[in-house]
């Protein structure tokens, strides 16, 4: 079992979403001490495309490319020699997270997404605009998924193979859409460690809150894997 790790933001003072540069630093020293290494989305969906999942890693995902990953997260990776995957809302680069209005983050913009590309940093998709996509009519959640593709593509010159639900909101419609435009893995809010088998398109994840430091993390770590376990 392995964990995929869900972040939103980073340093913001703004507690929704939000770890301080602090946690998360401890977090990674305590997962390097542990013999841990990251690596990014499409990376672990090699492994599960081989039917097996290498000991002692984990993923780090960051959703909605807010502004704060730029400037903290990236850093604090690159010292322990490590990458991420960050999910881009395509139409919202460089401007605020009108989707949660009473929790307004910055959003990273298209030279800073080319930046984390350069990195080494793997950008995932996670539409348009943002919207509850079992919401909209087939066609509106087929061009939030595919154009944002198209948008990344042509921003970054890599192709886009990961993708994230927003809200976690999906049905067998959505998930067979994100198949048919050509994505390999996808991200849900589904709470979990990754199996052997696991369909590589509803992927669980761990989430990290604000409040978790290096002991909060491992308390998470310990949730997914009983509730993996047990479920």
């Amino acid at each position: 079992m392995l964990p995929v790790l869900m972040y939103h933001n980073v340093g913001e003072r703004e507690r929704h979403l939000n770890v301080s540069p602090q946690a998360l630093y401890r977090q990674c020293r305590l997962l390097q001490i542990m013999g841990f290494r990251a690596v990014t989305l499409s990376e672990l969906q090699e492994h599960l495309r081989t039917g097996g999942l290498p000991r002692r890693t984990v993923v780090f995902t960051f959703d909605d490319a807010l502004l704060g990953v730029y400037h903290y997260a990236l850093p604090i990776l690159q010292r322990f020699g490590w990458r991420a995957t960050v999910f881009a809302v395509s139409q919202k680069l460089g401007g605020v997270t009108d989707w949660a209005p009473r929790h307004r983050h910055r959003v990273m913009n298209r030279e800073q997404i080319a930046e984390l590309h350069r990195q080494g940093w793997e950008i995932g998709a996670h539409t348009l605009t943002h919207p509850y996509l079992t919401r909209l009519p087939p066609e509106d959640a087929w061009r939030e998924i595919a154009q944002c593709k198209d948008d990344l593509q042509e921003l970054t010159g890599a192709e886009i193979l990961a993708f994230c639900y927003p809200y976690g909101d999906l049905n067998n419609q959505i998930v067979q859409t994100v198949r048919a435009c050509g994505y390999e893995s996808a991200c849900t809010t589904r709470k979990g460690l990754v199996r052997i088998g696991d369909d590589p398109l509803l992927l669980p994840r761990v989430p990290v809150a604000y409040s978790d430091g290096a002991l909060g993390l491992l308390y998470r770590l310990w949730r997914a894997w009983r509730y993996t376990r047990l479920g």
